[in-house]
């Protein structure tokens, strides 16, 4: 029996030179940590579906940047006993006894616990500290202090080790300071220095040890776990370059993950890092970068002048952290109490009749991504809220409710005709790989369709034509982005989801042929059927015939077929599917996290004036340029998929206008309107606002792009909703 390095252990059929579970060779036996066959190890690079809440009590919603003369939130370091004075019961009782003293004061301040012993007992867990007289300098020093907050069975559940130590200051600070918050201090070590490939090299240089420290000893668990996690840098240890400082955010985000717990950035050496984080305009700022990798302030260790002229400016273009506006689930859809019931009261119709998909057997079944009740969510908060004054048009103050009613479900289920066409019947939110010689491809089902199918560069879109400068909205490009998509196809021998990863990451595994990918094949069939996968890795790095659940066939070949996945992180997500630099950039700039330089708000660049975004963004929490496969995982904001689709109704469809072309005449508000008050007749409407989705104009058959895609069936889909919401379509 062989144990591989994620601690499962396989036997082989007869001999072989493979990894042990790599391949059909060998059986598996047993998952040394516990987990389920296939799943991910316990101690594995975090996948997370969502971003760590960056919500920490006392601190504002805003990033804070601040140095030691700045405003900021009370916060200090507590500088705790060494790991060479452990074994003194003496100075521990006294440190115990300090510490107890600064708690019953500590009131709402944020306290950094400083000390050598964990960067000392990363490796052996503390097992050469051997024995600490916890128990006995804890219950010391509380009848030193006359505290009597901590029972007698809080003091005995400790362990007399280095665990028990850590977790003694845990409970000190939770118990004796309800109100503040606490975090223990971690530095950024010497691998940010070394070169790494992507993210599983700097997980398996650093981040997987500490992870695995903070998680045995138990500190960010429970009723008396930790509040963030204080990641410092020595003025002492030489500067960080950029890529470097990426490397130590990497860690950061890795470890933050891991025990769902924010970070903060304390002793920054303000003349190592003012620059990298601050840029010498707001344009280069990295607080952004900072904000996706989990971390919600950065204290500088000393003043500067250039350090506050950079603070003071920052106080007007502050990085929101999340939504302070008022949720969805308290406000009413719409004032008309008998549509907002309506609509509440079909949840079981819509999500068992009608968001449906066709499986690989032709049977057509609800829908395991798209839920009515999310709809609704989004629905809520796009109506409500809107991005930039702009709203889903629903109801129209003039007129009376019934006619209103109508309006909205209308408006609803012309949404939903072009969902049900583009995303729900087929159960994804993420794109598929359908690419294929016939198609025009280079090779049947290239690695490169992320990187855009039918001959498009996703990663172009944005970029304009003559100028050749990006979109205002534009995200950036990121060659470092590491993406595998949550949703494929079900047939048999179906390609894998499509991914993304810089060709370093790939080089360094071996599997790039004269520095290119390659391609999908169906053939193969597999012995057994996966019923769960392994999400930490990225698909390419998963077992044969354990790439995606229920795969019965098919693999990745690597023949230098197709060119380079590097960079290609930007194909079609969500239940319109978003796809392009652009459309994500114009989704995130005005619903999630903007990373538009503050500098061009105002400024007009190749005919787009910059809008601001929102004070407070719906999603202040999403960074969909640093992360856009949020639209499909997030579990915390499960509407989004519905979101981005909702977005470019609003800013597309309701939007339109040809000024000046075939279509000048063609008003959303003004045809919906006609469709209700005569009648509901014909599919003219819907054919319509097919033509916007599908090809660009509001129309059947638009004069340069051509036929609408399957438009028998978006007029079905579009009958269907409204007789489900209660309507009668002629």
């Amino acid at each position: 029996m062989l144990v591989n390095n994620d601690y499962i252990a396989y036997t082989a059929k007869w001999e072989t030179s493979s990894r042990p579970g790599s391949d059909d060779t060998w059986v598996w036996k047993v998952n040394c940590d516990g987990t389920a066959q296939g799943t991910a190890p316990l101690l594995s690079l975090p996948n997370a579906k969502d971003p760590v809440s960056l919500k920490v009590n006392g601190w504002p919603s805003d990033f804070v940047v601040a140095s030691p003369s700045s405003a900021a939130p009370d916060s200090f370091t507590v500088n705790v006993i060494n790991s060479a004075e452990l074994s003194d019961t003496a100075k521990l009782t006294s440190d115990f006894v300090s510490l107890i003293q600064t708690a019953k004061q500590a009131d709402t301040s944020s306290l950094i616990i400083n000390s050598d012993v964990l960067e000392n007992i990363t490796t052996d867990k503390g097992a050469s500290l051997g024995i600490i007289a916890v128990k006995e300098a804890l219950s010391a020093a509380l009848a030193t202090t006359a505290t009597s907050n901590i029972s007698v069975n809080d003091i005995n559940a400790l362990s007399d080790d280095a665990k028990g130590w850590t977790q003694a200051q845990n409970l000190i600070l939770s118990t004796l300071a309800p109100n503040a918050t606490f975090g223990w201090s971690l530095s950024i070590g010497d691998f940010a220095y070394a070169t790494h490939s992507g993210k599983s090299s700097v997980w398996n240089a650093a981040s997987k040890a500490t992870a695995d420290l903070l998680d045995k000893f138990a500190l960010y668990q429970g009723a008396s776990k930790a509040d963030f996690i204080a990641f410092t840098k020595a003025s002492t240890s030489a500067s960080l370059t950029s890529d470097q400082w990426h490397n130590a955010l990497q860690y950061v985000k890795q470890v933050t993950d891991f025990v769902q717990a924010p970070a903060i950035l304390s002793s920054v050496p303000t003349a190592q890092a003012t620059t990298y984080f601050m840029g010498n305009t707001a344009g280069e700022s990295n607080i952004r970068k900072a904000a996706h990798n989990n971390i919600f302030a950065i204290l500088f260790d000393t003043d500067s002048a250039s350090l506050t002229s950079k603070i003071a400016s920052y106080q007007s273009i502050k990085v929101p952290l999340y939504y302070v506006g008022v949720s969805s689930d308290v406000t009413p859809l719409t004032s008309i109490a008998s549509l907002n019931s309506d609509l509440s009261g079909i949840e079981t119709v819509m999500d068992s009749q009608v968001f449906l998909y066709e499986t690989p057997a032709s049977a057509w079944v609800p829908s395991t991504i798209y839920k009515w009740a999310d709809f609704l969510t989004g629905l809520n908060s796009m109506h409500n809220v809107g991005v930039a004054g702009d709203k889903f048009w629903l109801v129209d103050s003039t007129v009376d409710d019934a006619t209103n009613a109508k309006y909205a479900k209308v408006a609803i289920a012309a949404f939903l005709s072009q969902s049900m066409q583009e995303t729900i019947r087929f159960d994804a939110c993420d794109e598929n790989n359908w690419s294929e010689v016939k198609y025009g491809a280079a090779v049947d089902y290239p690695m490169t369709a992320s990187c855009g199918q039918l001959g498009q560069k996703y990663a172009d879109y944005g970029t304009h034509p003559v100028s050749g400068k990006d979109h205002a909205y534009s995200c950036p490009r990121d060659n470092r982005m590491e993406q595998t998509a949550k949703t494929h196809a079900k047939w048999y021998g179906a390609p894998a989801p499509i991914f993304t990863t810089p060709d370093a990451v790939l080089a360094e595994q071996g599997l790039l042929v004269n520095g290119k990918v390659g391609r999908w094949t169906n053939a193969g069939h597999c012995n057994t059927v996966p019923t769960a996968i392994d999400t930490s890795k990225q698909v390419f790095e998963r077992d044969e015939c354990k790439q995606y659940v229920g795969q019965k066939a098919g693999s990745f070949i690597w023949d230098g077929s197709d060119e380079s996945v590097e960079g290609c992180g930007w194909w079609g997500r969500g239940v319109i599917q978003t796809t392009g630099r652009q459309n994500f950039g114009t989704l995130n700039h005005f619903v999630g996290r903007s990373h538009v330089d503050p500098d061009t708000i105002g400024t007009t660049i190749d005919g787009t004036t910059v809008a601001a975004a929102p004070d407070s963004p719906l999603y202040a929490d999403l960074d969909l340029c640093s992360n856009p496969g949020l639209i499909c995982s997030s579990e915390e904001h499960k509407e989004i998929k519905w979101i981005a689709g909702l977005f470019f109704w609003v800013s597309s469809v309701q939007a339109y206008d040809n000024e000046g072309g075939p279509y000048a005449g063609w008003n959303y508000y003004a045809e919906l309107k006609k469709y209700v008050d005569e009648g509901m007749t014909g599919t003219a409407f819907v054919d319509a606002v097919s033509g916007i989705v599908n090809r660009g104009c509001p129309d059947d058959h638009c004069p340069v792009s051509g036929e609408v895609h399957a438009i028998d069936e978006r007029r079905a889909n579009f009958k269907l909703v409204l007789q489900k919401l209660g309507l009668n379509p002629q």
